[in-house]
C-alpha cells in the first residue's frame, strides 16, 4: 500500500509517497481503508518544518486523524463490523496511508449529516476544543473567548463549540479575510484582521476595556505578549502550539497584577487511555450538534497524496480557510 512519508525531518523536499506492506489486523483491532486524512499543526510541529523552533520530541508518522470504512475486524471486537464508517484519532500518527489498523476504542462512528471525507477533520479539532475549553479551563456562559485562526482547523470547531455549547461570546483573530468571513458565518461576533488592525486595541475596545476571559492560540511567540494584555482579570491563555516559535520574553507583572493563567496543552502527550476518553467525551458533546447542523466541519481544500508537499505548504502558511485533507490514490 502507499503512505506519505517524511524521510528525514527538516524540509518539504523530503516528503514522498512510498510503498509499505499492508498492515494486519490483530484480535483487538480494526482495519480501516482510509477515505481521507486530516492535517493539523501537530504534523508540522512533530516534523520540524522549515524554521519551526518548537522543542518537541518527534513522536509519529504523518496524520493524527483520518476517516474511512472498516474492512476487517479482530476476533475480540464487538462494537464494529465490516462496512462501518468511522473516524479515528491517532496518537502516534500514521493516518496518511491507504490502510491503517487501530484498537477499536480509538475509532468512533461518524455523525450523521456529514460525508465520510468531512469526518476526517473532526477528531483532532474536537479533542483539542473539548480539552482546552472543558478540561483545561472552566468557563461559564456569557463569558468572552478569543480564538486565533491559525490552529489548523481546531478554530472552526472551537468557534462553534464556544458559541453553541458554552454559550459564550466569540472574538476571532486571523490574518486572512477569507478566514474572517468564514468565522463570522460560524458565529463569531467580532472578527479582527491582525495584519490590518492592532488586535489588542480592537479587543479592548470591543470589550469596553475589560478584556477576554479565555484565549486559544497555537501561534506561540508571535502574539504572546498581546494575548496577555488582552486577558481580563483572572483570565486564561491556553497555548496549544508554537508555530511561530516557542521562546518569549514576558512582563511577569502582567500575570501578577491581573491574576491570569498561562496553560499549555498537547494531546500527543496524553496517555492512550486518556486520549480515548477525551475523544469519547468530545464526541458526546459535539456529534449531536453536528447532527442538528449547529456545528459543521469546513473543508478548505483536498489534496492527493502526490500533492502532499503543496498541502503542507498551505498548512504552514495558514493560506486556506478550512481544514486540509489528504486523500489516498
Amino acid at each position: 500500500m502507499k503512505v506519505v512519508d517524511f524521510g528525514i525531518p527538516g524540509g518539504r523536499d523530503l516528503l514522498r509517497v512510498k510503498k509499505v506492506p499492508k498492515p494486519t489486523c490483530g484480535d483487538h483491532k480494526i482495519m480501516i481503508q482510509v477515505e481521507a486524512a486530516g492535517l493539523s499543526f501537530y504534523d508540522t510541529l512533530d516534523l520540524d518544518f522549515v524554521g519551526f523552533h518548537c522543542e518537541y520530541k518527534p513522536l509519529s508518522d504523518l496524520g493524527f486523524e483520518c476517516s474511512g470504512k472498516v474492512v476487517a475486524v479482530g476476533s475480540y471486537v464487538r462494537d464494529f463490523k465490516v462496512g462501518d464508517e468511522v473516524c479515528v484519532i491517532l496518537q502516534g500518527g500514521g493516518g496518511c496511508a491507504e490502510f491503517i489498523t487501530v484498537y477499536a476504542n480509538h475509532a468512533l462512528r461518524i455523525p450523521r449529516k456529514i460525508t465520510l471525507s468531512e469526518a476526517a477533520a473532526l477528531p483532532v479539532a474536537s479533542c483539542l476544543t473539548f480539552y482546552a475549553l472543558s478540561m483545561l479551563t472552566n468557563i461559564a456562559p456569557g463569558k468572552t473567548i478569543l480564538i486565533h485562526g491559525d490552529a489548523g482547523g481546531m478554530d472552526i470547531i472551537a468557534i462553534q463549540y464556544a458559541k453553541y455549547v458554552l454559550r459564550c461570546e466569540v472574538i476571532a483573530v486571523a490574518g486572512m479575510e477569507e478566514k474572517l468571513l468564514l468565522y463570522k458565518m460560524l458565529g463569531a461576533e467580532v472578527c479582527i484582521n491582525y495584519k490590518e488592525q492592532d488586535f489588542y486595541k480592537s479587543v479592548r475596545a470591543e470589550t469596553g476595556e475589560r478584556g477576554v476571559d479565555i484565549i486559544l492560540d497555537a501561534s506561540g511567540s508571535a502574539h504572546f505578549q498581546k494575548n496577555l494584555d488582552c486577558l481580563a482579570q483572572g483570565g486564561s491563555l491556553v497555548i496549544l502550539g508554537c508555530n511561530s516559535g516557542s521562546r518569549v520574553k514576558i512582563d511577569l507583572s502582567v500575570l501578577m497584577h491581573k491574576d491570569v493563567k498561562v496553560i499549555g496543552g498537547d494531546l500527543r502527550y496524553q496517555f492512550p487511555t486518556d486520549l480515548v476518553s477525551i475523544f469519547s467525551k468530545a464526541a458526546a458533546k459535539i456529534w449531536p450538534l453536528i447532527e442538528s447542523e449547529h456545528i459543521k466541519p469546513k473543508i478548505g481544500k483536498t489534496f492527493s497524496f502526490a500533492e502532499a508537499t503543496e498541502a503542507f505548504i498551505a498548512l504552514e502558511d495558514c493560506s486556506i480557510a478550512g481544514n486540509i485533507l489528504l486523500v489516498p490514490p
